[in-house]
């Protein structure tokens, strides 16, 4: 035997010649939720959040008969995050169930539906899926969202006209239609026709099948976006069947539609049989039917059903009546015949409400406990009493644990107990887990995570007092890259290590760096973000983090080119210093006039520097390691004028260089 079939008639936006139910009535009995999917509420569905890795799905009770046409409209909102936002969303047709859910991520949790048709909403380019860059729209099947053939079997266009993003946070009108005798299936955006082919549905698709469920299928991977779906607009009153008591009043309202003319039948007993929002005052029971332009110039006809009924109360205590030592509060459901519209109000004289919220409450304490209904015009009311009694003694207990995470650094835990001795202890944990006795009968110490639970019985009554505590585990380890650095060479005896890399973010690293190059200080000067190296050899990058005390090392190695060489044909003294301490010219210093900003110093092997005055007289000399002369004579500043000098030096790198200067300079103040 089949399922209960669905037509198009019987689906708010599915736009026949039908009277529909309030959608109140569908968001409660006709909707199967799987996965991330949850109701909004007014026939809305989020079936994603902001959050990755999610999955959700939402499908219609009834199965749709593909033999007929049908016309559906819905709105979709794809979330705020455009370049960070995924991954969509996809209107499916499927004979798989109600309980039917994909796999997240570019799937779109279209994944698995074999055999299924999808109209995919797609909001991120997956290039093996021939996605364009932009949001896109895109006929596929058979649980595969690849655009090729076989599942490909339309598109993908750019889901506006104008290939612009919609991940904007608005609601997107779509529209799509189903013509069984020419197979055509023509989605619509934004109300533009964006695309549309002929696909035998029923027997290319479903191998002669006409009757199939349908719904909607949401997904994010490692990015996300709030994705939900609004079905077509429909009546909102008091419940399926609006009750309302004799002389009193409904507010029936067309919801989500755009604007429009209303016109409602019967008239009677309405404040206004045009309006979108009407007061209702029959005074027996009656039907109304609203007709109305919907979303792109469709017509939409809907129905409810206005009951005129006495208030009538009721109360129901979850597990029973009697307090005990097992059950310490109880949970009083309070209802009535209405299914909205009623406001509800605990109350007692000699009990103790420790909660309560509309028809709900919760008590802890022996008593009467009386519930009050009234509708919001104050037209019927009636009150419920119910009694509750109590049987407890209980030894209550306290359980505390030296930690509360097992970590590389913390592999036991010792769990303490405050309770009255007399009591019988019964410790448990998690499945399989054993614990050692530190002091019987209070403190156990623990080696497995999870819940662990000490329960104390009173012997004289058997009553049992439970209290517990979570253990979580956390043996995240670092994430280590050391870095990258040049080679060492003549030229270039320092390098920057680039790139170095700690993680997970979230946790506090502890960074020592070690080496086995002999140096006491191999770095110069000592950096995470570019520490400078010396000397060649294996740097080793150790971290630890605080919240684990796990560990994690990555090694670097720089190496020395010994074949590095450098031409210093063209090095030069200034013809010009200005030792004024400005900055600027300060020391007569050696330099490469093809690259001045090479530090030629470094390389400089022997350096014998004579400075003479204008009359011959030696000012300034130096012999060994090269010294730039600042221009200072025996602690006295050198007057202006010309100065000569000689200067021999050599050079090893790569080859041995050897050079003689001779000139002249000047010294301005």
């Amino acid at each position: 035997m089949l399922p209960r079939l669905f037509h198009a008639a019987f689906f708010p936006g599915l736009i026949l010649p039908f009277l529909l139910i309030p959608s109140n009535r569908l968001s409660a009995q006709s909707y199967f939720l799987n996965g991330t999917a949850q109701s909004l509420g007014e026939d809305c569905y989020q079936l994603t959040t902001t959050q990755g890795n999610q999955n959700g799905t939402v499908w219609y009770s009834d199965l749709i008969d593909l033999s007929e046409p049908f016309d559906l409209n819905f709105t979709m909102n794809f979330g705020t995050f455009d370049a960070t936002g995924a991954d969509g969303m996809v209107f499916v047709l499927q004979d798989v169930g109600t309980n039917a859910i994909g796999q997240n991520g570019g799937a779109l949790g279209f994944s698995g539906f074999n055999p299924s048709f999808g109209i995919e909403f797609d909001t991120w380019q997956n290039g093996e899926y021939g996605d364009l860059i932009q949001d896109h729209i895109g006929f596929v099947s058979n649980g595969s969202v690849d655009h090729a053939p076989p599942s490909g079997l339309g598109g993908p266009v750019t889901a506006n006209v104008n290939g612009s993003n919609i991940e904007d946070g608005e609601d997107h009108t779509v529209r799509i239609t189903w013509d069984p005798n020419m197979q055509i299936i023509a989605v619509y955006f934004d109300c533009e026709l964006r695309l549309a082919n002929q696909v035998d549905l029923i027997n290319s698709i479903f191998s002669g099948q006409q009757y199939v469920y349908w719904g909607f299928t949401g997904s994010t991977g490692g990015s996300f976006n709030n994705q939900s779906v609004c079905l077509a607009p429909n009546i909102i009153a008091t419940g399926p069947e609006a009750l309302i008591c004799q002389g009193g009043s409904v507010e029936l309202n067309v919801i989500g539609a755009p604007n429009s003319d209303y016109y409602w039948e019967p008239a009677t007993f309405l404040s206004d049989s045009t309006g979108a929002t009407v007061i209702c005052t029959p005074d027996s029971s009656t039907t109304y039917v609203v007709t109305y332009d919907g979303f792109c110039d469709t017509q939409i006809a809907d129905t409810i059903h206005v009951e005129v009924a006495e208030l009538q109360g009721n109360a129901v205590a979850i597990p029973s009546t009697v307090l005990t030592c097992l059950v310490e509060a109880i949970e009083i459901e309070g209802s009535s015949n209405f299914p909205d519209g009623i406001s509800y109000s605990w109350e007692t004289l000699d009990g103790n409400i420790t909660n309560s919220m509309g028809p709900n409450a919760t008590v802890d304490a022996a008593g009467i406990y009386l519930l009050n209904l009234s509708n919001t015009d104050g037209t019927c009311t009636d009150s419920v009493q119910i009694q509750i009694t109590e049987n407890i003694e209980i030894f209550e207990s306290v359980i505390s644990a030296s930690a509360t995470t097992f970590t590389c650094a913390v592999d036991s835990i010792s769990i303490t107990a405050a309770a009255n001795t007399e009591a019988e202890f019964i410790w448990s944990g998690p499945d399989g887990s054993e614990f050692e006795w530190v002091e019987v009968p209070l403190v156990i110490l623990v080696q497995d995570a999870g819940e662990w639970e000490l329960t104390t019985i009173n012997p004289e009554n058997g009553c049992p007092s439970s209290s517990s505590i979570e253990l979580s585990s956390d043996f995240t380890t670092p994430e280590v890259f050391a870095g990258t650095a040049d080679t060492l060479t003549c030229a270039s005896p320092t390098t920057v290590v680039e790139g170095v890399n700690i993680g997970p973010d979230g946790y506090t690293p502890f960074i020592e760096w070690s080496w086995d190059t002999g140096a006491m200080n191999p770095f110069l000067p000592w950096s995470l973000d570019a520490p400078q190296v010396l000397l060649p050899g294996t740097y080793y990058l150790t971290v630890t983090l605080e919240e684990t005390g796990c560990t994690s090392m990555d090694s670097l190695i720089v190496f020395q080119d010994p074949e590095a060489s450098v031409n210093v044909s063209s090095a030069r003294l200034p013809n010009v210093i200005t030792p004024n301490k400005d900055g600027i010219n300060e020391r007569l210093t050696l330099y490469l006039e093809e690259d001045p900003d090479f530090p030629l110093l470094s390389i400089v092997e022997r350096y014998d520097l004579v400075i003479f005055n204008r009359w011959g007289g030696e000012v300034f000399r130096t012999t060994g390691k090269p010294v730039e002369w600042d221009g200072w004579i025996q602690n006295n500043p050198a007057a202006e004028g010309t100065y000569y000098y000689r200067l021999n030096y050599l050079i090893v790198c790569g080859e041995e260089q050897r050079g003689e200067l001779f000139g002249a300079f000047e010294i301005l103040r």
